[in-house]
């Protein structure tokens, strides 16, 4: 799926666009409606991704000629069964990759009508992205706050002041791990994006989570 200029559309089936988004018990997100395609070997996984990758939003400007235009998020659900201690058992997994579109400077892009539009839904979904790590990093290792800590500090992270955050809550501050990959110029000319990229980088990596194995 994408999210473009703050809506979810379904880059398996390009009719069924502004898709909504529905919580769950547990105070995580999903998108109702969105395809889910059964998958026998990883070749198929990959036949999946790159048929959603070509009904990605793409734009041209100054800087890029081929600019994502929206964030896209591809989720691979896994189910393992073993037999190994005499009886049938099954782990759940679930592994989202995200390719968030670029911060971009209009004065640099020299984007115009509606990629105008485009760049503010992005810039402003990348800092609320940018808030929620910063919150997630104020919380403590677990095993190491007190009774009264946890009593009296109690951080709340703006998941639902954009829709990125929302479908990534379980990934960043779940029962999961996250892996960022942060993509630099090495141009001294756009070194303070760099030094921003990298400071951004280096907050997530202070992210605490202690990820259970679901078993059922």
């Amino acid at each position: 799926m994408e999210i473009y200029n703050e809506q979810i559309n379904d880059l398996l089936n390009t009719k069924a666009v502004n898709l909504q988004i529905r919580g769950t018990q547990d105070n995580s997100f999903f998108v109702e409606g969105a395809t889910v395609i059964e998958c026998k070997n990883p070749n198929e996984v990959v036949e999946v991704l790159v048929e959603g990758t070509k009904n990605r939003k793409v734009g041209s400007h100054e800087m890029n000629k081929d600019s994502s235009r929206s964030h896209s998020i591809f989720t691979i659900y896994v189910i393992s069964e073993s037999n190994a201690s005499g009886r049938p058992v099954k782990k759940y997994g679930k592994i989202s990759l995200v390719d968030l579109a670029g911060s971009e400077r209009l004065k640099d892009s020299k984007s115009e009508g509606i990629m105008i539009k485009e760049t503010g839904n992005i810039n402003k979904s990348l800092h609320v992205l940018g808030k929620v790590i910063s919150c997630l990093t104020e919380k403590k290792d677990p095993k190491k706050i007190s009774e009264s800590e946890k009593f009296n500090k109690k951080v709340h992270i703006p998941y639902r002041d954009s829709k990125l955050t929302m479908l990534l809550a379980d990934s960043l501050g779940g029962n999961a791990k996250a892996i960022i990959i942060a993509c630099i110029s090495p141009s001294s000319i756009y070194s303070e994006e760099t030094l921003s990229t990298i400071n951004y980088a280096t907050r997530a990596m202070n992210i605490v989570n202690t990820p259970i194995v679901q078993v059922i």
